[in-house]
């Protein structure tokens, strides 16, 4: 069976166009020993420069907001940005941890909600997709996931800078994780989860397919990732939501799972699409600043609609 994509390390990881990768890798390497409570007191100091120095990032954050939370004031999006920029200075300091820590140390911070009902599903014999948006913490909750369990995933790989693609690569399979590169043949995958790997499945990206299913979210056409049904029924699998999330008052993290989402693989894919955009909606709202707000998650439009960026 494919190992899925796990890149070595090569020599030329170490030429001079990588050097400024490296520097930034360090520092964040040597920031995984320090203290949670000092690394936390650095969070909070760089959270409120973080956007001022990426100007566009904060643009497509505030615009994605004002699409999806229409209802809220501009003060209102301007504070839940902040709460947002802080979980990421937070989240992102802390990345050192998946190299350089033990199991141990990542297990502690970890309240989980909701395993009983993905145990529940995999005693009637049922294999498991995670269907999961992408928060802030998903690469925690994922490392947390492989610690007891195999665990696949498609992923794009960091095609324009091999050193961030090896070490991304690395933390993501440093215990039992296997990932795919999500322009290859799905089969491999599938083979995974009916083996009894769970499928750590992150459909909400819009990834600029030709012909792509639309369908709403947060009542925004939003071009879908139309396969889950596909894989559910592929995979023999359930399909359970989860949310994962940080804390940064209580510097926790939280695995959240909810109960199966009902006949993912029924009706067109239109009404696929919906059924699983409106179980993301759902999980979002337990916490709207965990979201990876700075993405184009609406890039694509429909029947040559402007961009909304």
């Amino acid at each position: 069976m494919s190992s899925g994509h796990r890149p070595a390390f090569r020599y030329r990881l170490l030429l001079p166009r990588y050097w400024l990768t490296w520097a930034t890798i360090i520092p964040i390497g040597a920031l995984a020993m320090l203290p949670d409570a000092i690394r936390a007191r650095l969070g909070d100091q760089i959270a409120p420069w973080l956007l001022r120095f990426a100007p566009k990032r904060q643009r497509i954050a505030l615009t994605n907001l004002a699409l999806c939370y229409p209802e809220l004031s501009e003060q209102e999006r301007h504070d839940l940005l902040a709460r947002h920029t802080r979980v990421l200075a937070h989240t992102f300091l802390g990345y050192g941890r998946l190299l350089f820590r033990s199991s141990q140390h990542l297990r502690r911070a970890f309240d989980v909600e909701g395993m009983d009902i993905v145990e529940r599903e995999v005693a009637k014999g049922n294999n498991i997709i995670l269907l999961t948006p992408h928060s802030l913490a998903l690469e925690y909750a994922a490392q947390y996931l492989t610690m007891t369990q195999g665990m696949v995933c498609a992923v794009r790989p960091h095609a324009g800078n091999e050193v961030l693609d090896w070490i991304v690569s690395r933390f993501r399979t440093r215990y039992q994780g296997i990932i795919y590169d999500n322009s290859a043949s799905m089969l491999g995958l599938v083979k995974q989860v009916r083996s009894g790997k769970w499928l750590y499945f992150l459909p909400d990206e819009d990834r600029g397919f030709k012909n792509p299913v639309f369908a709403p979210f947060y009542g925004v056409p939003k071009a879908s990732v139309s396969v889950l049904g596909k894989l559910a029924k592929s995979c023999k699998a359930t399909v359970i939501p989860l949310m994962t999330g940080y804390c940064p008052d209580r510097r926790r993290f939280t695995l959240h799972f909810h109960q199966p989402l009902e006949d993912a693989n029924h009706g067109d894919l239109t009404e696929q699409s919906l059924r699983q955009n409106q179980a993301i909606e759902r999980i979002l709202d337990e916490d709207r600043a965990q979201y990876m707000w700075s993405a184009k998650i609406f890039r694509t439009r429909p029947d040559n609609e402007a961009s909304f960026y």
